[in-house]
């Protein structure tokens, strides 16, 4: 039996959330980062979205990327806490799915930090 395959919004989200790098950015705007990431994805897949539905699709997309943050960083006060947190596989794991989302490996922390 094949597995349930995980979520692209979520691998995304993983990507994100486990990556992040500019402690000033906003909740709000993190959100929507991990929106467009995904309307993005869809789009490199041939999926339409008519522009009259855009707006609601959106807002349902952020309101669960929020509650998906809201529930994974539960018990951290601040996203950076969970990320120290976090153990150092969880973090190989989502880099590893989010390559196979989008095709490519993602690069790690240390390397794009080398790179500023």
């Amino acid at each position: 039996m094949k597995p349930n395959p995980v979520d692209p919004l979520y691998v995304i989200f993983e990507q994100h959330l486990f990556n992040f790098q500019d402690p000033e950015i906003d909740r709000k705007t993190l959100v929507l980062k991990i929106v467009a990431d995904y309307l993005e994805f869809l789009r490199k897949r041939n999926v339409t979205v008519p522009r009259s539905l855009e707006q609601p699709i959106v807002e349902e997309l952020a309101t669960q990327v929020n509650t998906m943050l809201v529930r994974k960083i539960y018990g951290c006060v601040n996203h950076q806490e969970f990320q120290r947190l976090l153990p150092a596989p969880h973090k190989r794991r989502a880099r590893s799915r989010y390559g196979k989302l989008v095709g490519s490996k993602p690069k790690s922390p240390a390397k794009l930090r080398e790179k500023a």
